[in-house]
Protein backbone atom coordinates (compact mmCIF):
# COMPACT_ATOMS: atom_id res chain seq x y z
CA UNK A 1 0.00 0.00 0.00
CA UNK A 2 2.51 2.61 0.84
CA UNK A 3 5.14 1.41 -1.86
CA UNK A 4 2.56 2.10 -4.66
CA UNK A 5 2.20 6.08 -3.82
CA UNK A 6 5.82 5.74 -3.32
CA UNK A 7 6.54 4.37 -6.47
CA UNK A 8 4.29 6.92 -8.29
CA UNK A 9 5.56 10.01 -6.86
CA UNK A 10 8.62 9.01 -7.57
CA UNK A 11 7.73 8.21 -11.03
CA UNK A 12 5.88 11.83 -11.36
CA UNK A 13 9.12 13.65 -9.81
CA UNK A 14 11.16 11.62 -12.20
CA UNK A 15 8.99 12.29 -15.14
CA UNK A 16 8.34 15.93 -14.90
CA UNK A 17 12.01 17.34 -14.08
CA UNK A 18 13.02 15.16 -17.31
CA UNK A 19 10.53 16.57 -19.54
CA UNK A 20 10.63 20.28 -18.32
CA UNK A 21 13.98 20.04 -16.48
CA UNK A 22 16.16 22.48 -18.92
CA UNK A 23 13.08 25.16 -19.33
CA UNK A 24 13.23 25.42 -15.50
CA UNK A 25 16.52 25.55 -15.39
CA UNK A 26 16.15 28.47 -18.65
CA UNK A 27 13.98 30.17 -16.36
CA UNK A 28 15.70 30.16 -13.31
CA UNK A 29 19.20 31.33 -14.43
CA UNK A 30 17.35 34.19 -16.46
CA UNK A 31 15.46 34.95 -13.69
CA UNK A 32 18.48 35.31 -11.20
CA UNK A 33 19.81 37.78 -13.93
CA UNK A 34 16.47 39.39 -14.50
CA UNK A 35 16.21 40.73 -10.39
CA UNK A 36 19.05 42.90 -11.80
CA UNK A 37 17.80 44.23 -14.57
CA UNK A 38 18.47 47.65 -13.75
CA UNK A 39 21.43 47.26 -13.03
CA UNK A 40 22.37 45.53 -16.09
CA UNK A 41 21.52 48.44 -18.33
CA UNK A 42 24.01 50.83 -16.19
CA UNK A 43 26.66 47.82 -16.45
CA UNK A 44 26.29 47.84 -19.89
CA UNK A 45 26.50 51.59 -20.73
CA UNK A 46 29.81 51.46 -18.86
CA UNK A 47 31.29 53.56 -15.87
CA UNK A 48 31.70 56.60 -18.06
CA UNK A 49 28.36 57.09 -19.15
CA UNK A 50 26.89 58.91 -16.23
CA UNK A 51 28.39 61.97 -15.19
CA UNK A 52 26.88 61.30 -11.13
CA UNK A 53 25.93 64.79 -9.66
CA UNK A 54 22.38 66.01 -8.49
CA UNK A 55 20.05 65.40 -10.68
CA UNK A 56 18.33 68.14 -13.14
CA UNK A 57 15.08 69.85 -12.27
CA UNK A 58 11.70 67.99 -13.25
CA UNK A 59 10.97 71.55 -15.09
CA UNK A 60 14.18 70.94 -17.40
CA UNK A 61 12.75 67.10 -18.19
CA UNK A 62 9.63 68.99 -19.68
CA UNK A 63 11.75 70.93 -22.13
CA UNK A 64 13.40 67.91 -23.10
CA UNK A 65 9.66 66.27 -23.62
CA UNK A 66 8.41 69.25 -26.07
CA UNK A 67 11.71 69.50 -27.97
CA UNK A 68 11.58 66.10 -28.69
CA UNK A 69 7.96 65.91 -29.60
CA UNK A 70 6.59 64.10 -26.72
CA UNK A 71 3.34 66.74 -25.73
CA UNK A 72 1.02 64.01 -26.17
CA UNK A 73 -2.25 63.13 -23.55
CA UNK A 74 0.27 61.73 -21.09
CA UNK A 75 3.86 62.11 -20.33
CA UNK A 76 5.69 59.75 -17.50
CA UNK A 77 8.99 60.96 -16.48
CA UNK A 78 10.71 57.87 -14.58
CA UNK A 79 13.00 59.33 -12.01
CA UNK A 80 16.02 57.80 -10.91
CA UNK A 81 15.20 55.37 -7.98
CA UNK A 82 17.95 54.07 -6.33
CA UNK A 83 17.77 51.00 -9.20
CA UNK A 84 17.23 52.79 -11.93
CA UNK A 85 20.40 55.24 -12.94
CA UNK A 86 18.52 57.42 -15.60
CA UNK A 87 15.67 59.37 -16.56
CA UNK A 88 13.06 58.02 -19.35
CA UNK A 89 10.33 59.82 -20.76
CA UNK A 90 7.62 57.71 -21.80
CA UNK A 91 4.80 58.49 -23.77
CA UNK A 92 2.50 55.65 -22.24
CA UNK A 93 3.51 53.06 -19.12
CA UNK A 94 4.96 50.48 -21.67
CA UNK A 95 6.92 53.46 -23.83
CA UNK A 96 9.56 54.79 -23.20
CA UNK A 97 11.16 57.18 -26.02
CA UNK A 98 14.27 58.60 -24.11
CA UNK A 99 17.00 57.57 -21.66
CA UNK A 100 18.64 60.55 -20.61
CA UNK A 101 21.76 61.59 -18.06
CA UNK A 102 20.23 62.78 -14.80
CA UNK A 103 22.90 65.33 -14.16
CA UNK A 104 23.47 66.52 -17.64
CA UNK A 105 20.16 65.71 -19.91
CA UNK A 106 22.05 64.06 -22.55
CA UNK A 107 20.81 61.45 -24.54
CA UNK A 108 21.98 57.75 -23.59
CA UNK A 109 22.21 55.22 -26.12
CA UNK A 110 19.34 52.55 -25.66
CA UNK A 111 20.92 48.91 -23.96
CA UNK A 112 18.74 46.37 -25.47
CA UNK A 113 21.36 43.46 -24.94
CA UNK A 114 20.20 43.98 -21.35
CA UNK A 115 16.80 42.90 -21.78
CA UNK A 116 17.73 39.74 -23.57
CA UNK A 117 17.85 37.86 -20.14
CA UNK A 118 15.06 39.56 -18.78
CA UNK A 119 12.61 38.95 -21.55
CA UNK A 120 13.94 34.87 -22.15
CA UNK A 121 12.84 34.91 -18.42
CA UNK A 122 9.48 36.84 -18.55
CA UNK A 123 8.36 35.17 -21.99
CA UNK A 124 10.53 33.25 -23.69
CA UNK A 125 10.13 35.90 -26.22
CA UNK A 126 6.37 34.47 -27.17
CA UNK A 127 4.64 37.85 -26.32
CA UNK A 128 1.58 36.91 -23.69
CA UNK A 129 1.77 33.32 -24.59
CA UNK A 130 5.03 32.89 -23.64
CA UNK A 131 4.43 35.12 -20.20
CA UNK A 132 1.80 32.22 -19.29
CA UNK A 133 3.95 29.35 -20.39
CA UNK A 134 6.25 30.88 -17.88
CA UNK A 135 3.61 30.38 -15.65
CA UNK A 136 2.93 27.46 -16.09
CA UNK A 137 6.50 26.19 -15.34
CA UNK A 138 5.85 27.73 -11.59
CA UNK A 139 2.89 25.36 -11.68
CA UNK A 140 5.49 22.37 -12.41
CA UNK A 141 7.95 23.51 -9.77
CA UNK A 142 5.46 23.44 -7.27
CA UNK A 143 4.58 19.92 -8.83
CA UNK A 144 8.44 19.20 -8.18
CA UNK A 145 8.71 20.52 -4.55
CA UNK A 146 5.88 18.79 -3.51
CA UNK A 147 7.09 15.21 -4.45
CA UNK A 148 10.96 16.31 -3.90
CA UNK A 149 9.56 16.99 -0.42
CA UNK A 150 7.49 13.73 -0.14
CA UNK A 151 10.61 11.39 -1.55
CA UNK A 152 13.26 12.83 1.01
CA UNK A 153 13.64 11.68 4.59
CA UNK A 154 13.31 14.18 7.56
CA UNK A 155 16.79 12.84 9.39
CA UNK A 156 18.52 16.13 10.18
CA UNK A 157 21.97 14.43 9.43
CA UNK A 158 20.86 14.97 5.25
CA UNK A 159 20.77 18.55 6.33
CA UNK A 160 24.75 18.70 6.41
CA UNK A 161 25.60 15.66 4.54
CA UNK A 162 27.58 16.23 1.04
CA UNK A 163 29.64 13.50 0.11
CA UNK A 164 32.40 14.70 -2.03
CA UNK A 165 34.42 11.36 -2.30
CA UNK A 166 31.60 8.86 -3.48
CA UNK A 167 31.60 9.94 -6.93
CA UNK A 168 29.50 12.75 -8.86
CA UNK A 169 26.18 10.84 -8.63
CA UNK A 170 26.63 10.78 -5.16
CA UNK A 171 27.57 13.79 -5.00
CA UNK A 172 24.75 15.11 -7.63
CA UNK A 173 22.08 13.38 -4.42
CA UNK A 174 23.68 15.22 -1.74
CA UNK A 175 23.79 18.42 -3.21
CA UNK A 176 20.30 17.94 -4.78
CA UNK A 177 19.14 17.37 -1.30
CA UNK A 178 20.47 19.97 0.50
CA UNK A 179 19.56 22.47 -2.17
CA UNK A 180 15.70 21.68 -2.06
CA UNK A 181 16.00 21.50 2.40
CA UNK A 182 17.87 24.98 2.66
CA UNK A 183 16.30 27.07 0.11
CA UNK A 184 12.52 25.19 0.06
CA UNK A 185 10.97 28.30 1.09
CA UNK A 186 12.50 30.34 -1.48
CA UNK A 187 11.11 28.04 -3.99
CA UNK A 188 8.04 27.84 -2.96
CA UNK A 189 7.85 31.72 -3.29
CA UNK A 190 9.90 31.36 -6.95
CA UNK A 191 6.98 28.94 -8.02
CA UNK A 192 3.82 30.70 -6.32
CA UNK A 193 4.87 34.17 -7.43
CA UNK A 194 6.02 32.81 -11.16
CA UNK A 195 2.35 31.02 -11.69
CA UNK A 196 0.58 33.55 -10.25
CA UNK A 197 2.65 36.38 -12.52
CA UNK A 198 1.37 35.31 -15.96
CA UNK A 199 -2.13 33.03 -14.60
CA UNK A 200 -3.06 35.74 -12.48
CA UNK A 201 -3.15 38.35 -15.88
CA UNK A 202 -5.03 35.95 -17.63
CA UNK A 203 -7.27 35.05 -15.01
CA UNK A 204 -8.11 38.78 -14.67
CA UNK A 205 -8.53 39.23 -18.83
CA UNK A 206 -11.26 36.24 -19.02
CA UNK A 207 -13.19 37.05 -16.18
CA UNK A 208 -13.16 41.01 -16.85
CA UNK A 209 -15.64 40.71 -19.39
CA UNK A 210 -17.96 37.99 -17.64
CA UNK A 211 -18.05 40.53 -14.74
CA UNK A 212 -18.74 43.42 -16.66
CA UNK A 213 -20.26 42.36 -19.91
CA UNK A 214 -19.34 45.21 -22.43
CA UNK A 215 -17.30 46.99 -20.96
CA UNK A 216 -14.11 45.02 -19.28
CA UNK A 217 -12.12 47.94 -18.47
CA UNK A 218 -14.04 48.31 -15.66
CA UNK A 219 -12.42 45.62 -14.14
CA UNK A 220 -9.42 47.73 -14.44
CA UNK A 221 -10.25 50.99 -13.70
CA UNK A 222 -11.78 49.06 -9.79
CA UNK A 223 -8.37 47.43 -9.81
CA UNK A 224 -6.01 50.49 -10.25
CA UNK A 225 -8.71 53.13 -9.28
CA UNK A 226 -10.57 55.60 -11.79
CA UNK A 227 -8.85 58.75 -12.49
CA UNK A 228 -10.01 61.80 -10.79
CA UNK A 229 -12.38 63.93 -11.80
CA UNK A 230 -10.51 67.46 -12.69
CA UNK A 231 -12.93 70.57 -13.27
CA UNK A 232 -11.22 73.82 -15.54
CA UNK A 233 -10.76 76.43 -13.05
CA UNK A 234 -12.77 80.07 -14.58
CA UNK A 235 -9.40 82.03 -13.67
CA UNK A 236 -6.14 81.45 -16.12
CA UNK A 237 -4.03 78.75 -14.92
CA UNK A 238 -1.26 79.26 -12.45
CA UNK A 239 2.54 78.16 -13.51
CA UNK A 240 3.15 75.80 -10.91
CA UNK A 241 6.37 74.69 -9.34
CA UNK A 242 6.45 71.25 -10.10
CA UNK A 243 9.71 70.57 -8.18
CA UNK A 244 8.39 72.77 -4.63
CA UNK A 245 5.59 69.88 -5.38
CA UNK A 246 7.56 67.09 -5.02
CA UNK A 247 9.55 68.21 -2.47
CA UNK A 248 6.92 69.15 -0.60
CA UNK A 249 5.20 65.45 -1.69
CA UNK A 250 9.00 63.59 -0.08
CA UNK A 251 8.26 66.12 3.14
CA UNK A 252 4.97 64.72 3.69
CA UNK A 253 5.51 61.04 3.01
CA UNK A 254 8.87 59.95 4.48
CA UNK A 255 10.29 56.59 3.11
CA UNK A 256 8.32 57.20 -0.41
CA UNK A 257 10.63 55.75 -2.83
CA UNK A 258 9.36 58.03 -5.92
CA UNK A 259 9.80 56.72 -9.04
CA UNK A 260 7.67 58.96 -11.95
CA UNK A 261 6.06 61.36 -12.24
CA UNK A 262 2.76 61.30 -14.53
CA UNK A 263 1.53 64.38 -16.80
CA UNK A 264 -1.98 64.23 -17.88
CA UNK A 265 -3.19 66.53 -20.24
CA UNK A 266 -0.52 68.98 -19.22
CA UNK A 267 -1.03 72.81 -20.16
CA UNK A 268 -5.10 72.27 -20.30
CA UNK A 269 -7.21 73.71 -17.78
CA UNK A 270 -8.29 70.16 -16.59
CA UNK A 271 -4.58 69.43 -16.55
CA UNK A 272 -3.47 66.81 -13.43
CA UNK A 273 -0.58 64.91 -12.08
CA UNK A 274 0.21 61.82 -10.25
CA UNK A 275 3.54 60.80 -8.10
CA UNK A 276 4.08 56.84 -7.94
CA UNK A 277 6.51 54.94 -6.44
CA UNK A 278 6.77 52.56 -3.44
CA UNK A 279 6.01 53.02 0.44
CA UNK A 280 8.02 51.69 2.95
CA UNK A 281 6.31 48.42 4.91
CA UNK A 282 3.58 48.13 1.87
CA UNK A 283 4.71 44.97 -0.72
CA UNK A 284 3.06 46.46 -3.93
CA UNK A 285 4.48 48.71 -7.00
CA UNK A 286 4.13 52.25 -8.39
CA UNK A 287 1.07 50.14 -10.42
CA UNK A 288 -0.68 50.83 -7.49
CA UNK A 289 1.08 53.39 -4.91
CA UNK A 290 -0.23 57.14 -6.66
CA UNK A 291 -0.87 60.48 -5.44
CA UNK A 292 -3.20 62.73 -7.92
CA UNK A 293 -2.87 66.89 -7.88
CA UNK A 294 -4.16 69.69 -9.91
CA UNK A 295 -2.15 70.97 -12.59
CA UNK A 296 -3.15 74.32 -11.76
CA UNK A 297 -2.52 74.89 -8.04
CA UNK A 298 -1.73 71.46 -6.57
CA UNK A 299 -4.15 70.78 -4.50
CA UNK A 300 -4.68 66.61 -3.71
CA UNK A 301 -7.09 64.98 -5.30
CA UNK A 302 -6.52 61.22 -4.33
CA UNK A 303 -4.42 58.82 -3.15
CA UNK A 304 -4.70 54.94 -4.72
CA UNK A 305 -2.92 52.52 -2.55
CA UNK A 306 -3.01 48.55 -1.70
CA UNK A 307 -2.86 49.62 1.55
CA UNK A 308 -6.86 48.69 2.87
CA UNK A 309 -7.32 46.28 0.41
CA UNK A 310 -8.88 43.24 1.29
CA UNK A 311 -6.17 40.33 1.71
CA UNK A 312 -6.47 38.43 -1.55
CA UNK A 313 -6.29 41.69 -3.37
CA UNK A 314 -3.10 42.65 -1.46
CA UNK A 315 -1.68 39.64 -1.67
CA UNK A 316 -2.31 39.55 -5.94
CA UNK A 317 -0.60 42.82 -5.90
CA UNK A 318 2.38 41.63 -3.94
CA UNK A 319 3.52 39.14 -6.44
CA UNK A 320 5.39 41.52 -8.76
CA UNK A 321 7.48 42.81 -6.32
CA UNK A 322 8.21 39.61 -4.07
CA UNK A 323 9.04 37.75 -7.31
CA UNK A 324 11.51 40.30 -8.95
CA UNK A 325 13.38 40.74 -5.46
CA UNK A 326 11.91 44.85 -5.39
CA UNK A 327 12.10 44.47 -1.46
CA UNK A 328 12.56 48.41 -1.27
CA UNK A 329 9.64 48.42 0.56
CA UNK A 330 11.86 47.11 3.57
CA UNK A 331 14.83 49.30 3.19
CA UNK A 332 16.53 48.30 6.30
CA UNK A 333 16.94 45.17 5.15
CA UNK A 334 16.26 45.00 1.38
CA UNK A 335 20.21 44.58 -0.07
CA UNK A 336 20.65 41.65 2.12
CA UNK A 337 17.27 40.35 0.92
CA UNK A 338 17.94 41.04 -2.45
CA UNK A 339 21.23 39.21 -2.60
CA UNK A 340 20.07 36.33 -0.25
CA UNK A 341 16.84 36.25 -3.08
CA UNK A 342 19.25 35.94 -6.25
CA UNK A 343 22.01 33.71 -4.47
CA UNK A 344 18.60 30.80 -3.99
CA UNK A 345 17.62 31.44 -7.40
CA UNK A 346 21.28 30.07 -8.60
CA UNK A 347 21.02 27.62 -6.30
CA UNK A 348 17.09 26.76 -7.64
CA UNK A 349 19.06 26.56 -10.80
CA UNK A 350 21.44 24.26 -9.35
CA UNK A 351 19.00 21.91 -7.80
CA UNK A 352 17.25 21.74 -11.16
CA UNK A 353 20.27 20.68 -12.97
CA UNK A 354 22.15 17.97 -10.50
CA UNK A 355 18.18 16.61 -10.95
CA UNK A 356 18.59 16.35 -14.69
CA UNK A 357 22.56 14.97 -14.10
CA UNK A 358 20.57 12.12 -11.96
CA UNK A 359 18.19 11.22 -14.62
CA UNK A 360 20.91 10.64 -17.30
CA UNK A 361 23.43 9.26 -15.02
CA UNK A 362 20.53 6.35 -14.54
CA UNK A 363 18.73 6.29 -18.17
CA UNK A 364 23.27 5.79 -19.05
CA UNK A 365 23.72 2.74 -16.34
CA UNK A 366 20.20 0.79 -16.99
CA UNK A 367 20.79 1.58 -21.43
CA UNK A 368 17.42 3.50 -21.56
CA UNK A 369 16.48 5.33 -24.43
CA UNK A 370 16.11 8.89 -24.84
CA UNK A 371 18.96 10.21 -22.44
CA UNK A 372 21.77 10.96 -25.18
CA UNK A 373 19.34 13.50 -26.97
CA UNK A 374 18.67 15.27 -23.69
CA UNK A 375 22.16 14.98 -22.88
CA UNK A 376 22.65 16.98 -25.87
CA UNK A 377 19.99 19.37 -24.96
CA UNK A 378 21.02 19.47 -21.27
CA UNK A 379 25.12 20.76 -22.45
CA UNK A 380 23.44 22.19 -25.22
CA UNK A 381 20.70 24.29 -24.36
CA UNK A 382 21.71 24.71 -20.18
CA UNK A 383 25.63 24.78 -20.88
CA UNK A 384 24.83 26.52 -23.94
CA UNK A 385 22.79 29.63 -22.16
CA UNK A 386 25.65 29.68 -19.42
CA UNK A 387 28.40 30.19 -21.95
CA UNK A 388 26.51 32.39 -23.92
CA UNK A 389 25.39 34.54 -21.15
CA UNK A 390 29.52 35.24 -20.47
CA UNK A 391 30.20 35.58 -24.19
CA UNK A 392 27.44 38.97 -23.90
CA UNK A 393 28.64 40.48 -20.85
CA UNK A 394 31.98 40.25 -21.71
CA UNK A 395 31.05 41.68 -25.48
CA UNK A 396 29.30 44.04 -23.70
CA UNK A 397 32.19 45.41 -21.38
CA UNK A 398 34.50 45.68 -24.84
CA UNK A 399 31.71 47.02 -26.46
CA UNK A 400 31.66 50.11 -24.02
CA UNK A 401 35.42 50.82 -24.64
CA UNK A 402 34.44 50.82 -28.04
CA UNK A 403 36.46 47.87 -28.99
CA UNK A 404 32.93 46.11 -30.48
CA UNK A 405 29.99 47.72 -31.85
CA UNK A 406 26.91 47.84 -29.42
CA UNK A 407 24.52 47.03 -31.95
CA UNK A 408 26.50 43.30 -32.61
CA UNK A 409 25.77 42.24 -28.73
CA UNK A 410 22.60 40.40 -29.19
CA UNK A 411 24.21 38.78 -32.12
CA UNK A 412 27.40 37.04 -29.67
CA UNK A 413 24.26 36.39 -27.59
CA UNK A 414 22.48 34.14 -30.17
CA UNK A 415 25.29 32.72 -31.86
CA UNK A 416 27.33 31.43 -28.99
CA UNK A 417 24.20 30.13 -27.57
CA UNK A 418 23.28 28.35 -31.07
CA UNK A 419 27.22 27.11 -31.33
CA UNK A 420 26.47 25.55 -28.07
CA UNK A 421 23.62 23.48 -29.22
CA UNK A 422 25.31 22.56 -32.67
CA UNK A 423 28.56 21.46 -31.10
CA UNK A 424 26.52 19.17 -28.46
CA UNK A 425 24.37 17.55 -31.23
CA UNK A 426 27.63 16.68 -33.49
CA UNK A 427 29.98 15.21 -30.93
CA UNK A 428 28.87 11.75 -29.26
CA UNK A 429 27.38 11.42 -26.80
CA UNK A 430 30.98 10.70 -24.38
CA UNK A 431 32.50 13.63 -26.16
CA UNK A 432 29.77 16.44 -24.94
CA UNK A 433 31.75 19.85 -24.58
CA UNK A 434 30.95 20.23 -20.93
CA UNK A 435 34.54 21.46 -19.84
CA UNK A 436 34.71 23.54 -22.78
CA UNK A 437 31.44 25.64 -22.14
CA UNK A 438 32.85 25.95 -19.07
CA UNK A 439 36.09 27.33 -19.67
CA UNK A 440 34.29 29.69 -21.68
CA UNK A 441 31.91 30.84 -19.03
CA UNK A 442 34.84 31.49 -16.53
CA UNK A 443 37.18 32.90 -18.84
CA UNK A 444 34.50 35.60 -20.08
CA UNK A 445 32.97 36.49 -16.72
CA UNK A 446 36.47 37.29 -14.98
CA UNK A 447 37.42 39.05 -18.26
CA UNK A 448 34.00 41.11 -18.13
CA UNK A 449 34.20 41.82 -14.94
CA UNK A 450 38.00 42.90 -15.26
CA UNK A 451 37.63 45.24 -18.03
CA UNK A 452 34.09 46.82 -16.13
CA UNK A 453 35.70 46.77 -12.69
CA UNK A 454 39.12 48.46 -14.46
CA UNK A 455 37.38 51.16 -15.90
CA UNK A 456 34.73 52.01 -12.43
CA UNK A 457 38.20 52.73 -11.15
CA UNK A 458 39.58 54.58 -13.69
CA UNK A 459 36.39 57.19 -13.48
CA UNK A 460 36.21 56.49 -9.66
CA UNK A 461 32.55 55.26 -10.10
CA UNK A 462 32.03 52.01 -8.17
CA UNK A 463 28.64 51.95 -7.51
CA UNK A 464 28.03 48.57 -9.62
CA UNK A 465 31.22 46.36 -8.02
CA UNK A 466 28.57 44.15 -6.39
CA UNK A 467 27.62 42.96 -10.58
CA UNK A 468 31.71 42.96 -10.95
CA UNK A 469 31.57 40.98 -7.72
CA UNK A 470 29.45 38.00 -8.86
CA UNK A 471 30.84 38.06 -11.88
CA UNK A 472 34.36 37.57 -10.33
CA UNK A 473 32.62 34.82 -8.63
CA UNK A 474 30.75 33.54 -11.23
CA UNK A 475 34.01 32.94 -13.21
CA UNK A 476 36.39 31.64 -11.09
CA UNK A 477 33.39 29.24 -9.90
CA UNK A 478 33.33 27.61 -13.47
CA UNK A 479 36.75 27.46 -14.18
CA UNK A 480 37.38 25.36 -11.22
CA UNK A 481 33.90 23.10 -11.86
CA UNK A 482 36.02 22.42 -14.75
CA UNK A 483 39.16 21.67 -13.31
CA UNK A 484 36.96 19.06 -11.14
CA UNK A 485 35.69 17.88 -13.87
CA UNK A 486 39.20 17.08 -16.37
CA UNK A 487 40.46 15.59 -12.66
CA UNK A 488 37.48 12.94 -12.48
CA UNK A 489 37.77 12.38 -16.10
CA UNK A 490 40.99 11.46 -16.17
CA UNK A 491 40.68 9.52 -12.53
CA UNK A 492 38.11 7.48 -14.49
CA UNK A 493 39.78 6.87 -17.29
CA UNK A 494 43.06 6.05 -15.40
CA UNK A 495 40.28 3.06 -13.34
CA UNK A 496 39.35 1.98 -16.92
CA UNK A 497 42.84 1.11 -17.81
CA UNK A 498 44.18 -0.61 -14.68
CA UNK A 499 41.17 -2.87 -13.34
CA UNK A 500 41.41 -4.56 -10.33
Amino acid sequence: MMGAPRGLVQRVHAGAGSVFGLLLFVILLSGAWSMAHEDLRSWFRGPAALQHQAPLPLSHWLQVARAHGLTGEVLQVRLPDGERSVVELCASPNTCALALDPASGRVLAAQPAADILFNLHKSLFMGFPGRILVSVLGVVLLLLIWAGSALHSGRLRDLKRLRRDRGARVLAHDLHSLIGRWAGPWLLLFGITGALSGLGALGTLTLAGQAFPGAPQQAFMQLLGAPPEVRAQPAPPKALDLDRLLQDDAAAHPGFVMQSVTLHRWGAPDAWLEVAGIAPGLPSTAVFERRAYRGDDGQPLGVSSASGRGFWLRAFIAVQPLHFADYRWLPQVAPMLRALHFGMALAAAGLVLSGLFMWLERRRRNGGAGWQVLLRLVVGGGGGLLAATAVLLCAGALASFGLLPASTLAWWFWCSWSASLLLAFAVPAQRQPVRPLLAVTGLALLGAAALHLGASLQHASLSLWPVDLVLSLGGIGALWAARRLAASTRAAQAADANPV
